[in-house]
């Protein structure tokens, strides 16, 4: 193997549409890897809901371009213009971050007609694409890919069974949390207590996340008026925007439990509100890594989160928090009733949550995991001691 010469130029490529766990990832590759080795560029979809993170990426002096998916075999004018974009800006590496499984699987054929001989795949959420011909464009991009990376191993497992990748060659790089500031979020947090009123018999329980089916609100609230009916107390604060809006604050009457759930909208930090938690709740229909169950335990709040995705890779059920079935709101209740009745067990479990998260789940650490990808790709394993983990190495 050889050093590196010189900088290696990488092309970071988001698929997604909207805000959310995998914009965080791009941000920390854009803005940590380190600039004596690695000249960054992003590619964002052009659409109206990334040009705040667009706009941040530039201010923090990166090199960012807004490209429109190719989504369809038709559209050979994206594909053409796709093609020109690569040939010009000639990256020594693609590395593409796909956020569902239907995302554009065009680009791997459009790098290697380019001419860039390095590829690298990521994929962030579980599941299968929708069509017979969206599965064909990821089996052959997955088979053109140097490196396929996945943030846990439920992903991992899932490109292995669902489409033959070799279980040595898939690599697990998982999200991150920076250490919380705080001296910033303790009075912020206080102050959320106190809007909510939150007390120890009357506990503040916090979700964050879109208002979408994935993230599993109906089911939650099911179970909070379960625990209603039991007699038990509690405000349910949450953060986050989407199409249920309207229907769940709806259900929420319904259930009588409207007085008791907040609304807070979309906040750009939900630190400050996860650090004033009694507990954070994350009821997902299914996952990848999600950001907020690891920036919740990085605060030491004890979590109750559904067995889904890459989940129980963080969470030891009643070590670091508690896991619950999907879609079972009576599970939940339970959970919450425990908690609830008993906050000293349930504090014992965020510590336990913190201290995991801290040694195992920091942006460092997955910068560092896809430095030493980047660098086997390029031949360039020298550079860096360690290697990223296997989805085999995972299982151990």
């Amino acid at each position: 193997m050889r050093s590196a010469p010189s900088r290696s130029r990488i092309l970071l490529v988001e698929s997604g549409q909207s805000v959310g766990g995998t914009e965080r990832v791009v941000w920390e590759l854009a803005t940590r890897l380190s600039h004596s080795r690695f000249d960054v560029h992003v590619w964002l979809s052009p659409v109206a809901a990334l040009d705040e993170f667009a706009a941040a990426l530039e201010q923090a002096g990166c090199a960012v371009s807004r490209v429109a998916e190719v989504d369809s075999r038709w559209d050979w004018k994206g594909m053409l213009d796709t093609w020109r974009r690569l040939r010009v800006l000639r990256p020594d590496l693609v590395h593409v971050h796909h956020v569902w499984p239907a995302a554009d699987r065009y680009l791997a054929m459009l790098v290697r007609a380019a001419g860039i001989s390095h590829l690298v795949v990521t994929e962030h959420i579980v599941g299968q694409s929708h069509s017979a011909g969206q599965r064909s464009l990821k089996h052959r991009e997955l088979a053109r890919a140097d490196a396929v990376t996945a943030v846990c191993g439920a992903i991992a497992e899932t490109l292995v069974q669902d489409y033959g990748v070799p279980r040595e060659s898939v690599r697990i790089v998982p999200n991150g949390a920076d250490l919380p500031d705080e001296l910033a979020e303790t009075p912020v947090a206080r102050a959320w207590r106190e809007r909510f009123a939150a007390t120890l018999i009357r506990p503040l329980w916090v979700t964050v996340g879109r208002l979408e089916e994935q993230k599993g609100h109906a089911h939650l609230f099911s179970a909070l008026a379960e625990v209603r009916q039991r007699g038990l107390d509690f405000t349910l604060a949450i953060a986050g925007d989407g199409s249920l809006r309207e229907p769940l604050a709806a259900q929420a009457e319904a259930l009588g439990i409207g007085s008791r759930v907040h609304f807070v909208g979309a906040l750009d930090d939900a630190g400050a509100l996860l650090a004033a938690a009694d507990a954070v709740v994350l009821p997902s229909l299914w996952e990848g890594l999600p950001l907020v169950l690891l920036e919740a335990l990085v605060r030491s709040r004890p979590v109750i989160a559904t067995a889904v995705g890459g989940v129980p890779e963080v969470v030891e059920h009643e070590v670091h928090g508690e896991l619950v079935p999907a879609a079972d709101a009576t599970a939940l209740a339970d959970a919450l009733e425990r908690f609830h009745q008993r906050p000293d067990r349930a504090m014992r479990m965020g510590r336990a949550g913190a201290e995991r998260v801290r040694e195992h789940y920091t942006w460092q650490a997955v910068t560092g995991g896809f430095e030493e990808v980047y660098d086997e790709a390029l031949g360039l394993a020298t550079v860096t001691p360690r290697r990223a983990r296997t989805a085999a190495e995972e299982r151990r």
